[in-house]
């Protein structure tokens, strides 16, 4: 009886041991943190499209091949694109190391690949751009200010030279 007690102990460490250990940012994670973020308001936008990858996670209960496999990766792809697609219509950094990330999910990827040996391609892991992004704006002149500032600078430019020759 002690022995059967011991050995289940000893199992339960093991496995333990063995769980997927996520590291990111310098931090430890288990794979039932992975996809909880510490901005209230993102997890509310997103709350829809990261309950299925929050419960493929609890479903493989600690089991590293299925928190690995494609299913659940897609589910948990699906969850941190939509808090990469939010923190861009907000305009706002990432709360935390792990809310829509591409890094975040390439350490899930690695610790499948330490840890049960599973290499994921990276085209699963892959986060794209929403589609209504215009992406980064840039300031441009009218034809009027531009010609107002081309003169300003060839004012400022012969006068320059004035005081320079007149020296």
């Amino acid at each position: 009886m002690r022995y059967a007690f011991l050995l289940a102990f000893f199992i339960a460490l093991a496995g333990r041991v063995l769980a997927l250990e996520i590291t990111i940012g310098g931090q430890n994670i288990t794979a039932d943190q992975f996809l909880e973020t510490s901005d209230s308001t993102l997890a509310a936008d997103c709350q829809e499209q990261c309950s299925g990858g929050k419960a493929a996670i609890a479903a493989c209960n600690g089991e590293n091949t299925c928190l690995c496999n494609s299913t659940t990766i897609g589910m948990i792809v699906q969850c941190e694109q939509c808090f990469f697609t939010d923190l861009i219509a907000k305009n706002i950094k990432s709360p935390d190391n792990k809310a829509g990330l591409a890094s975040a999910l390439t350490a899930y990827s690695s610790a499948c690949n330490n840890t049960a040996n599973i290499v994921i391609p990276a085209t699963s892991l892959a986060l794209t751009l929403p589609s209504d992004w215009d992406g980064p704006m840039s300031i441009e002149l009218t034809t009027a200010q531009t010609v107002v500032a081309v003169i300003a600078g060839g004012v400022l430019g012969v006068g320059a030279l004035f005081v320079v020759n007149t020296m």
